[in-house]
């Protein structure tokens, strides 16, 4: 399970689990545990079966011919782990719902956003927060860059993720604090659970145990960073657009089911159409429209796992405020790999 030579280079290396399991005879590579194939990128042989972000990512090899990529992915309630194993690629994707915590175990990454650019030496684990982003990995001498990704729900980390992204979106932690090599291990071995069990996801107590976890660790080495009171001084028109922007977050993550165009969302947040896009577009580069199809669409996903949940799919849009099912269901499919009936029958079968 364990690689104790690798921890050599890296100390994170030495508690990650095997996920992956490697090719044979020129197949894609079989899942290990609660994890799941998501895309594979490969020479002659492509699988894209689940997007981990919630926005369109493109990835490109730096050997196109010899090289490869592979992400697999589990859920654990409103958390989604992926693993990402590659022989060196450059991605720009968006995550306009989610910050993500990358925890990288073998090999180097640079990312940068609008505002800020990162270079990983050997930092246990960096965060990064909702928007558009373009990340180089590269592996250590001949081995492969292998990282997790953990895809947190926004809300528990309160103030602290709009304070961090006005102050440009990302922060890593530092090797010699006990508080971050912590965080990252406990990732890992949330990881380690996920790859010994059976089950395509981990019972819900387990599950909410987890979430509890990792999410109060990560606002405690937030507020290190932070501090009580930490905020660094914008620019009146920065801090206007920020403030629009979590206004109309608030209703687009607890009400979706209440918005019917972009003018509702501006007459909740007291400015016009035209201001509530150009904000939307400088905060999250995205429009809000996409920022709620997305929200709707996770709120979706929740709803069908829940085992005391609506009872069919039309329940679910309808609770969610989706009006267009076959449009909805494609997308699901596009997203989490299968279809929506799919999804509320393995929770009728758990």
């Amino acid at each position: 399970m364990f690689d104790p030579i690798a921890q050599v280079s890296n100390p994170m290396a030495g508690f990650a689990p095997c996920v992956l399991s490697e090719a044979a005879d020129g197949g894609l590579p079989k899942e290990i545990g609660g994890f799941r194939l998501s895309s594979y990128y490969g020479n002659q042989k492509t699988k894209l079966s689940r997007r981990q972000f919630t926005g369109k990512a493109t990835l490109t090899l730096h050997n196109p011919t010899g090289g490869e990529a592979a992400v697999a992915i589990s859920d654990i309630g409103s958390l989604s782990l992926a693993y990402v194993r590659s022989t060196g690629h450059d991605v720009v994707l968006s995550e306009l719902q989610r910050p993500n915590l990358l925890v990288p175990v073998k090999g180097t990454l640079a990312s940068r956003n609008e505002h800020m650019r990162f270079e990983r030496k050997d930092e246990p684990w960096i965060l990064i927060g909702r928007g558009t982003r373009e990340t180089t990995v590269l592996p250590d001498r001949d081995a492969r860059y292998e990282a997790f990704v953990l895809s947190l729900p926004s809300q528990p980390l309160g103030d602290r993720l709009a304070r961090m992204e006005a102050r440009g979106g990302m922060v890593w932690g530092d090797m010699s604090r006990n508080a971050d090599l912590h965080l990252a291990r406990l990732t890992l071995a949330l990881a380690t659970q996920v790859s010994l069990t059976g089950a395509r996801e981990i019972e819900k107590h387990l599950a909410d145990a987890w979430t509890t976890l990792v999410i109060e660790q990560m606002n405690a080495c937030l507020d290190t960073f932070l501090g009580p009171a930490a905020r660094e001084p914008l620019g009146q028109e920065q801090d206007l657009c920020l403030t629009y922007v979590r206004k109309a977050e608030a209703l687009i993550f607890e009400r979706p089911d209440q918005i019917g165009s972009v003018r509702d969302i501006a007459r909740h947040v007291g400015v016009s159409e035209r201001t509530l896009q150009a904000a939307f577009r400088k905060v999250r580069g995205a429009p809000p429209m996409q920022v709620l199809s997305q929200a709707r669409l996770h709120c979706a996903r929740r709803a069908l796992l829940d085992r005391n949940g609506p009872t069919t799919v039309s329940d679910v849009c309808l609770m969610c405020g989706i009006e267009h099912h076959g449009r909805f269901s494609k997308l699901y499919k596009d997203v989490f790999g299968e279809n929506p009936v799919a999804t509320l029958q393995s929770r009728r079968t758990t």
